[in-house]
């Protein structure tokens, strides 16, 4: 009798060692860095972008903090990165991306109202900063390479809830033509209107309505490409809500259910008791929206989903979703850490997700960004904090972190 209760509750504790350590083995931690240049202020940290930066084939990972340096890290293979300065911002910045602005097969920078001109030599780690609106003044939260117009080449959507919902064409020559011309899509977003913080970050720009151009996605709302960027119309989401700074959230347009339109996922940021949702497209033209939540079945109350990725991370053919707690004080998980979380396509199309704990170290991610990093065939993770906490898992240092996807090796 002893023997046969034994061998049960070795049973039950195998079993339950073995589901834990499948949930979290699709992704392995690295520390890219806790070497971060330090202030006696308050800084932010912002602005994260991939690219190869030194055009040796893998992918690095840059990241600004306010007011001060803008850095990239060099992966130099093996889970060592080297840290190099790209220059200095002289304002507080949270969107930021990658793209060959100058069109020379060199990847540069855009942070804010500035791109970094890639010096196109290995041993130079020093961008040229060059300022393309000299009228932003205040933070762009936003910040997406997509074509607006239908030329087939990418221009930039920025969003500022200061400064508006804006995009600029880039010019032919950006270094001779240092001044690009904005293109206003509406100033609702702006403090004192609709007060909206940030939302069509990192995939929300697309075409939802079926007419071939790109619209724009937002909390509650999302706007209609009238026709080569010219106009647009604002049109209801049914899925928004208010943050700490105002109604804020991620998001990505993608054909979730496979049924041929383009579906939205969305996910609540800058505040506490964030929520994910896919919301699936109910008919193109003038295309209304089903809310489907995503499940919350790890132990806590969720912060600030400030990260989201779609992709088929487990290479079995269907749209997973990622997102992770930021790391700020004012808007932390409560009754457990900071996570990474990983909602699983079970189905296929949607109808059944599958929450699992990818990361449960008690650090926090920011605008976390996903590439095939070591070149294997899987996506891997770079991500950044976004705020000093008295405590996490470094002892309240700000860090960079790699999230190496084990799909392949497993």
């Amino acid at each position: 009798m002893k023997f046969s209760i034994l061998f049960f509750w070795i049973f039950l504790l195998s079993f339950s060692c073995t589901k834990d350590d499948s949930a979290v083995q699709l992704f392995k931690h690295h520390t890219v860095s806790v070497d971060l240049p330090e202030y006696e202020e308050t800084v932010r940290y912002g602005t994260p972008a991939l690219g190869d930066f030194d055009k040796d084939g893998d992918i690095d990972f840059a990241m600004s903090i306010t007011r001060k340096d803008v850095l990239w890290f060099e992966f130099q293979g093996n889970y060592r990165w080297e840290m190099h300065q790209v220059g200095y911002i002289p304002s507080g910045q949270l969107g930021g991306g990658s793209y060959d602005v100058d069109q020379d097969g060199w990847t540069d920078l855009v942070v804010g109202g500035y791109w970094y001109q890639n010096p196109t030599d290995p041993a130079n780690k020093f961008f040229n900063r060059i300022r393309y609106d000299s009228t932003i003044d205040h933070e762009i939260h936003d910040l997406v390479f997509a074509d607006i117009d239908g030329d087939q080449k990418k221009d930039l959507v920025v969003l500022g809830d200061r400064e508006g919902l804006i995009w600029y064409k880039i010019p032919e020559n950006p270094v001779r033509d240092s001044l690009w011309v904005r293109h206003i899509i509406t100033m609702e977003v702006l403090d004192d209107q609709a007060d909206i913080h940030g939302g069509f970050f990192p995939g929300g720009v697309g075409d939802l309505d079926g007419d071939g151009d790109a619209d724009i996605v937002l909390p509650n709302r999302w706007y209609r490409n009238e026709g080569e960027g010219a106009s647009w119309s604002r049109q209801f989401l049914p899925f928004g809500s208010g943050g700490y700074w105002g109604l804020s959230g991620r998001s990505w347009i993608v054909d979730m259910d496979r049924d041929g339109d383009n579906d939205i996922v969305m996910v609540g940021c800058d505040q506490k008791d964030s929520r994910g949702a896919w919301l699936e497209n109910q008919g193109n033209g003038y295309p209304h929206y089903l809310v489907h939540l995503l499940p919350l079945t790890a132990p806590g109350r969720r912060g600030s989903f400030h990260s989201l990725w779609v992709a088929d991370f487990d290479r079995d053919n269907d749209w997973d979703i990622y997102t992770m707690d930021q790391e700020d004080n004012l808007i932390l998980p409560s009754g457990a850490g900071m996570k990474g979380y990983l909602w699983e396509n079970i189905d296929g199309k949607g109808r059944e997700f599958m929450e699992k704990v990818v990361l449960d170290k008690n650090i926090g991610g920011h605008d976390c960004q996903f590439a095939d990093v070591d070149g294997d065939g899987d996506l891997d993770a770079y991500f950044k904090v976004w705020a000093n906490l008295e405590s996490n898992a470094y002892n309240g240092k700000p860090h960079v972190d790699y999230l190496e996807n084990l799909t392949i090796s497993n």
